[in-house]
């Protein structure tokens, strides 16, 4: 398996869970908002929403694979780059 779908499977993996995945679901769409309004403080909180269904599922298992540091690879990869985007758009737009 190349390291790229490694990073993905392990991305994917890391949102276990349902009231962790329903917590990421409020973020996406906050995130939407945030898209939609070209507002800096709906996408924001809607990143600290998704941040904060990791450390829940955290709290809930206690398991070491769940810990928010052991996705920081792969988010490095997917989300922090979209996220980034996602800021320049509403910054060069407004």
């Amino acid at each position: 398996m190349s390291s790229l779908n490694k990073y993905l499977k392990s991305f994917i993996d890391f949102h276990e869970g349902l009231l962790n995945r329903i917590i990421h679901i409020v973020g996406f769409a906050l995130i939407g908002v945030g898209i939609a309004e070209k507002s800096l403080l709906f996408v924001a909180v809607g990143g600290i929403t998704q941040e904060l269904g990791h450390f829940y599922q955290y709290a809930k298992t206690k398991k070491a694979k769940d810990n928010p540091l052991n996705g920081l690879k792969s988010q490095s990869l997917f989300a922090i780059p979209l996220f980034i985007l996602i800021v320049l758009y509403i910054v060069l737009t407004k």
